[in-house]
């Protein structure tokens, strides 16, 4: 077999000698007949290959393209094309509005999944959240950041995302105020770490989110929170850019020694020397609880911890479901005998309890947080039977987090796999349970398992696939019908269908799913062990199961009901005959590649089998399909005529033709009859919309002759035996080796020879079956003293092909006898293991090697590290130093080795030099004294207990430091009580983790260790004491140290009162016995204990009787009563109590006293005064009212004719805010006194003439009010206010028109005739209606027409005829007058002097112009601009021509009448551009009369 892409092959057992019984190898298995297992098979081993997993070498790697896709995005509200959403589902108008931090992203169908993602994250800054598959991305980002996704040339349209697409189906229409937990989820990153806030820029956290619209938030982890919310308020959560998903918290149910039997583990469990039977793998259980005493776990259990919420026991009180399924797995049958066994029952249990044991209900942290645990404590397996109560056959978070941690952890070059397995349920048709539905975990169904139909008959209940999606759900199928497992001693509810004193039988995937979880911790043992591949992908122990798995009666896999077919572990580990296995789990795609295999079929008439699984990139909610990276299986023929596609099937077998599954990630190719040649493997990667680079994948193959089935023949390592270990010269010895075939295949007759140094000893033949040890020995007698080398070779012609050549021969040296004496030890190396050793101790032997007596003594050098030769002078000593020894003697002596405790980490070297005195004969032995790196940790608290809150969590500092001998890693545990919560903050996996690491610290360094403790969130009683402890282990040994952590509860004061501070007694006698209740109720931790205090009491008031404390037990109330004694003018006011513990704690309670008055006070009017000095005794005395500043008084006398002093304010209603009003009265009014009280009212403008309208003078105070009301006339105004909204200017003989506003600004009608009068001759007149009629507040708008027969400037006056009564009636207006042009009448002197000037400018102006450029004088002033000058004056020769009369204010010529441009502002008048040269208003930009913008000309 050859394999062209990355690849490993492992030798995998073959029964070549010896056959399972009966055991056809057709894959018809229609009659339903169970495999015939032998319980005699003889044990073999297959040899282990170290390097299986390290030296992989380069893959050969075909590069190629993606498939082809349709522009589409498939999500789970409808289908987005290139026009849009085609939404398939209802939703509410609130959750269908678009989030603006979100888009869904179609990309071009020919371009790669994985190339259009990193084209996109190349140009923008944006986050990839999840593919929707085909085409589709949802991408966030801020707004700008997704509107320039459009310009990406891969990116064929870019689409809103309503907040519906981001939460669980049932809120689609769900409406109302009701009232429901969930699980609000955060987004996740490159790496699948889950965050609470969102990045890229968006101001926002779950936190927040959370604080605005959960009660009772928690977060179980980051990334996730829990909490209450009201449906109503789902719409707005979603809309926050830190929520990914909210969903309901998921509802948690279980989905309740025939089994080994039906599964092939008796078989498989006595196959192998290493004995399969889950030693050396520890997994997981996630359940209910444990009765870990129950026996059947005793010393195997590794860990047991809660990941319930608020309930951290452990036991399993309710029907022992825990108990059964744990035991099932792996229980010893202790209890039983062996009876009722687990199918791994060496293996170690990790148990992390659900089981809320006040309900009975089952929770947990999450997925997410349970299999981080069990992977960060060494589990490798996780296996779970419950699920979530609804949803079934739905994609959930959970399933999620599931494919999250099953797809990193598969990534073999940096992690380790971790296999899960989940029920698939008890819901019959209608479907599996989340997370049942996730796509790398392995899920079970059930089949019979006692009596009739079994193993080959569904159980009922067992839940039906496929997923929501599409993909085939169960996995696989195990026995799951009357399981006799263990029963839990503390379960009051545990009744099964049979049951004992220790055991019952429970029936349902709860069961069937632990008996397939043992089934896979033997797989991966298999793996470690036999085969030699350590840390397998999960993908491949799933894949070898589906390998080895039987199609249940007809054949029809895969389907619904069964999957892949029932779990078989003869057909998954030791195929029949020649039959071989071959897997692969250390070679990955990436986009587009395509890895090959060859299998040389040496024999027909076989089935083949090709199962392909990877661990696929996790799916999400938002998308309807849940395959990210798509692999394709294909199996070509010998001839390169047949192809077939994984799982096409018919009928139980592949069949041609067909197409690629794009849905599952597990493919499967079967052929009942494979032919025999070449046959070709091919996996490709076909759509990559995941978000890492590589997809790894596992491939497991079972047929003929596709595995390596050599033998090898080999020595068995220090196998090597003498029977005299020192022999003297004559003296006859055997000498003896062991042989052992660690090849898969059996090989006959091979030759062993033996030598010493060059003496042939003999050869001799054997035949050896795989697994199968000899030993060979011959006779030797030595002729001379000395070293002699003992040689053995097999096969030492080179004729048996075997898998290795290099183990084929050994070499031992023997040293021959002569006088002198020897030194020997059983252990030549000894290894520091504890740091506070300052000795060390070898047990040495010194023998005389001669047949006659001798003296000896024995010596040591200084210890010499090995690494640098540095001597270091420790004191060291023998327990004797001279010896007398008989022939052949020897003697015990004990060297010991003074150090410091520790010393330095290294190798140190001593020599031992034994001497034969009598002969002078010296005998060396090298000592070596290993000093590896040695933990010792000091952990430093920071006090000796605690205060912690029980409600809130409290943070925690501890520092460990690193006293060993050299720099090492600590991983430190926190122990926590019950109901308790220690986490780490940043030690851990993830923040709340119990278990961490510090990382590497140095000699003598420190850490700090960051922790949170959680509480319980109930209210202990203050001072409670609990015991938490830090425990720190050594990575380098097992030595641990711990620290008790004394946690005391601290006070929570928190008390109310009833009735509650700052009420009001009311009307209260002012010699009232006034009697208080103060209710109490304790809702703090502790006995509170008050002292009342009197902060403020109102005058004439005292307390009788005193003040007595208040003792308020924790979590009771208590009534307080205090009197309070008027003194019959106690007056109202605020009592004011303070109640305080010793301690400082305090309440304030303050309450209102409001005091009935026995003031009596009447109200007379007195008089009203006007500005003008007018008076009157009563309101309307006078003519009227004045209306407007500074506005007149009115007073009134104010008399208590009661029996105490009044204390009123006093105020005036007035009819509206324009009103105005400022009162003067007494503070104080004393029995039988009386006061005046003045008012300043201002009547505004608005108020209408001759009207009369109210105003109320009041005065009121302690509960006694007295008002007036009065009658007011309403003085009549009459005033105007004149306004020009146009320039004031015009041109002599013009006629202009000027805009003005007239308006009414009194409070009375104005009627009249406009008159208007000017200068003579300018002939002014009012020219749209002379009539005014103006209500108060209205304008009037005229125009007023003149024509100035001068230029002298001139005033117009605008009045209103016959209105003495009117204010502001006359209104005169400025007009200015422009002049028209110079005449012909102007003087030729004048003339002159103009043209003087003008001609006296240009030249300045040309001289200038000259000296700047260097021009021609010449060429000063030009004969045209001469021209145009005396034209402009009226000098030109020869006829004029008549003008307009109108100048422009830029050259003064006249204006081309209907071609000219007017202010809209003043109204000059202006050439147009190009009428005249070098006159343009437009280009100076503005007028130049008024400075107006040229925005504002109009054509005149």
């Amino acid at each position: 077999m050859t394999k062209r892409s990355v690849s490993v092959v492992m030798a995998v057992l073959l029964l070549s000698y010896i056959p399972i019984l009966d055991q056809s190898s057709s894959y018809d298995n229609s009659s339903g007949e169970g495999l015939a297992l032998d319980s005699a098979a003889e044990r073999i081993e297959i040899s282990p290959d170290p390097d299986s997993i390290q030296d992989l070498g380069a893959p050969n790697i075909y590069s190629g393209y993606e498939d082809i896709r349709s522009v589409r995005a498939d999500s789970t509200i409808g289908v987005y094309t290139e026009a849009g959403l085609l939404p398939e589902v209802a939703m509410s108008s609130q959750l269908a509005e678009a989030r603006s931090d979100l888009a869904v992203v179609l990309v071009d169908g020919e371009a790669g999944l994985w190339d259009a993602r990193q084209e996109m994250l190349d140009a923008v800054e944006v986050e990839i959240r999840s593919t929707i598959p085909p085409s589709g991305f949802l991408v966030q980002g801020s707004p700008g950041q997704l509107a320039e996704l459009t310009r990406i040339s891969v990116v064929k349209a870019v689409h809103d995302v309503p907040a519906g697409l981001l939460v669980h189906p049932m809120f689609w229409e769900a409406n109302g105020d009701e009232a429901i937990l969930v699980e609000v989820l955060g987004w996740k990153d490159s790496e699948l770490i889950r965050h609470s806030e969102p990045g890229l820029g968006l101001d926002d956290s779950l936190s927040i989110a959370a604080s605005l619209w959960l009660e009772e938030a928690w977060s179980p982890e980051q990334g996730r929170m829990w909490g209450e919310i009201s449906i109503s308020d789902i719409s707005q959560i979603v809309r926050h850019p830190s929520v990914a998903y909210v969903a309901p918290l998921p509802l948690l149910m279980l989905h309740n020694d025939e089994a080994r039997d039906h599964m092939g583990i008796n078989t498989v469990d006595n196959t192998f020397i290493t004995g399969l039977n889950g030693s050396g793998q520890k997994i997981a259980v996630g359940d209910s609880g444990l009765d870990n005493d129950h026996g059947d776990f005793t010393g195997r259990i590794s860990g047991l911890t809660s990941v319930t919420p608020g309930d951290s026991s452990t036991a399993d009180p309710s029907d022992g479901h825990g108990t059964h399924v744990a035991c099932t797995v792996l229980g010893d049958g202790y209890r039983s005998s062996g009876t009722y066994q687990g199918i791994a029952p060496e293996a170690l249990l990790y148990f992390q309890a659900m089981e809320d044991d006040d309900t009975g209900a089952l929770y947990s942290y999450g997925i997410n947080s349970m299999l981080n645990s069990a992977y960060n404590n060494g589990a490798r397996l996780h296996t779970n039977s419950w699920g979530a109560g609804s949803g079934s056959g739905s994609y959930s978070t959970q399933s999620e987090d599931a494919d999250d941690r099953t797809s990193t952890w598969d990534q073999y070059w940096s992690y380790q796999g971790m296999t899960v397995l989940f029920a698939a349920g008890n819901e019959g048709n209608d479907g599996i349970s989340p997370p049942g539905t996730a796509k790398n975990v392995i899920t079970i169904g059930a089949h019979q398992n006692r009596y009739s139909g079994a193993p080959d008959d569904m159980y009922y209940w067992s839940s039906r696939g496929p997923t929501d999606d599409g993909r085939i759900k169960p996995d696989l199928v195990a026995p799951g019908e009357y399981v006799r497992s263990c029963k839990a001693q503390e379960a009051q509810d545990a009744e099964g269908s049979w049951s004992n004193n220790w055991y019952l039988e429970y029936t349902g995937t709860s069961m069937s799913t632990p008996a397939a979880a043992g089934a896979a911790v033997l797989v991966r043992e298999y793996l470690m062990e036999v085969a030699g591949r350590q840390a397998p992908q999960s993908a491949l122990v799933k894949g070898l199961l589906i390998l080895g798995a039987m199609d249940m009666g007809a054949r029809d896999i895969p389907n619904n009901n069964e999957g892949w077919g029932r779990v078989n572990l003869v057909d998954s580990l030791i195929p029949d005959n020649d039959v071989g296995i071959f897997v692969d789990d250390r070679s990955r795609l990436s986009s587009g590649q395509v890895s090959e295999y060859t299998f040389d079929i040496t024999r027909a008439g076989e089935p083949m089998k090709v199962v392909l699984t990877w661990s696929d990139y996790p799916g999400s909610s938002s998308s309807s399909s849940q395959l990210r990276n798509d692999l394709d299986l294909e199996v070509i023929s010998p001839n390169g005529q047949v192809t077939y596609k994984g799982n096409a099937f018919v009928n139980g077998h592949s069949v041609t033709g067909g197409t690629k599954d794009s849905t599952n990630n597990v493919e499967v190719v079967l052929m009942d009859n494979a032919a025999t040649g070449t046959w070709t493997v091919r996996v490709r990667d076909a759509q990559h919309g995941g978000g890492r680079t590589w997809q790894p994948y596992a491939l497991a193959v079972r047929g003929v002759n596709v595995n390596d089935l050599t033998p090898d023949p080999a020595f068995v390592q220090n196998s090597f035996e003498i029977t005299s270990a020192i022999p003297q010269i004559g003296e006859e010895v055997d000498v003896a080796v062991t042989v052992q075939n660690l090849g898969a295949g059996s090989v006959a007759e091979v030759a062993v020879i033996a030598r010493a140094d060059s003496e042939l000893l003999g050869t001799q033949t054997l035949s050896m079956s795989p697994g199968e040890s000899a030993e060979l020995s011959w006779s030797w007698t030595p002729d001379h003293e000395g070293v002699v080398e003992f040689t053995f070779h097999i096969d030492p012609s080179d004729t048996i092909e075997e898998t290795s050549e290099s183990n084929n021969y050994l070499s031992q040296t023997v040293v021959v006898s002569a006088p002198g004496v020897r030194v020997t030890t059983e252990q030549d190396t000894m290894t520091l293991a504890d740091a506070t050793d300052s000795s060390t101790t070898w047990d040495l032997f010194l023998m005389n090697t001669a047949l006659f007596e001798t003296n000896a003594s024995i010596v040591v050098t200084d210890p010499v590290r090995v690494q640098d030769g540095v001597e270091f002078d420790w004191f060291t000593s023998f327990t004797s130093n001279t010896f007398n020894l008989e022939a052949a003697e020897t003697a015990t002596v004990g060297l010991t080795v003074v150090h410091p405790a520790p010393p330095p980490p290294g190798l140190y070297r001593m020599v031992v030099t034994g001497t034969d005195t009598e002969n002078d004969i010296d005998s060396e032995l090298m000592l070596y004294f290993e000093v590896p790196i040695l933990a010792e940790a000091d952990i430093v608290l920071p006090g000796e207990q605690f205060l912690v809150s029980p409600l809130e969590p409290t943070n925690l500092q501890i520092l460990v430091f690193n006293e060993g001998n050299g720099a090492q890693t600590y991983d430190v545990e926190l122990v926590s009580p019950a109901g308790w919560h220690l986490g780490l903050d940043t030690l851990g996996a993830f923040a709340g983790s119990s278990h961490g690491s510090t990382g590497t610290l140095a000699k003598d360094a420190g850490r700090a260790v960051d922790i949170t403790i959680n509480p319980p969130g109930a209210m202990i009683p203050a001072g409670s004491v609990y015991d938490a402890a830090i425990i720190v282990h050594s990575r380098v040994s097992s030595d641990s140290w711990s620290a008790d952590i004394q946690l005391v509860v601290k006070a929570i004061d928190q008390v109310s009162t009833t009735p509650s501070s700052d009420g009001i007694e009311h009307d209260i006698a002012p010699d009232a016995l006034l009697e208080l209740e103060i209710e109490f109720n304790n809702q703090g931790n502790r006995l509170i204990v008050f002292q009342p205090y009197v902060r403020s009491i109102p005058g004439g008031w005292e307390v009788l009787g005193g003040l007595y404390p208040a003792s308020i037990p924790a979590g009771e109330t208590a009534v307080w009563p205090v009197s309070l004694q008027g003194n019959g003018v106690a007056v109202s006011g605020d009592l004011e109590l303070r109640f305080a513990t010793e301690d400082g704690y305090y309440v304030d309670w303050n309450r209102t006293l409001d005091v009935l008055s026995g003031a009596m006070p009447t109200l007379d009017f007195h008089l009203v005064a006007l500005p003008d000095g007018t008076t009157a005794d009563y309101p309307l005395g006078v003519p009227a009212h004045p209306v407007g500043a500074p506005g007149f008084d009115l007073g009134w006398t104010v008399t208590n004719e009661g029996s105490t002093t009044w204390r009123p304010t006093t105020y005036m209603e007035v009819p509206n805010d324009d009103w105005s009003s400022t009162c003067i009265g007494p503070s104080t009014l004393s029995a039988g006194a009386a006061s005046t009280v003045w008012c300043t009212v201002v009547i505004p403008l608005s108020a209408e003439a001759n009207s009369e309208p109210m105003v109320t003078l009041v005065m009121e105070g302690e509960g006694v009010e007295v008002s007036d009301s009065i009658s007011l006339l309403v003085e009549s105004v009459a005033r105007v206010s004149w306004t020009v909204t146009n320039q004031q200017v015009a041109h002599e003989g013009y006629e202009t028109v000027l805009r003005l506003d007239l308006k009414n600004v009194g409070n009375s009608d104005i009627a009249h005739v406009l008159q208007v009068s000017g200068p003579d001759g300018w002939d002014a007149l009012i020219l749209d209606g002379v009539v005014v009629n103006l209500r108060p507040g209205e304008t009037r708008n005229f125009q007023l027409g003149f024509t100035p027969n001068t230029g002298v400037d001139g005033t117009l006056v605008v009045e209103l005829g016959d209105s003495n009564d009117v204010e502001d009636s006359t209104f005169a207006i400025e007009i200015d007058v422009l002049p028209a042009r110079i005449e012909e009448g102007m003087s030729a002197l004048g003339m002159v002097l103009v043209a003087t000037l003008i001609l006296a400018f240009a030249g300045g102006v040309g001289f200038f112009v000259y000296s700047r450029t260097g021009a021609d004088k010449g060429g000063l002033i030009k004969t045209e601009t001469l021209s145009k000058i005396a034209d402009s004056l009226g000098l030109a020769e020869g006829e004029r021509v008549e003008g307009s009369g109108v100048p422009c204010w830029i050259c003064s010529q006249d204006i081309v009448l209907g071609g000219a441009w007017a202010c809209s502002e003043c109204g000059a008048r202006y050439h147009k551009g190009g009428q005249i040269e070098g006159c343009d208003v437009v280009s100076m930009g503005h007028c130049m009369h008024c400075d107006a913008d040229v925005d504002g000309l109009v054509e005149a």
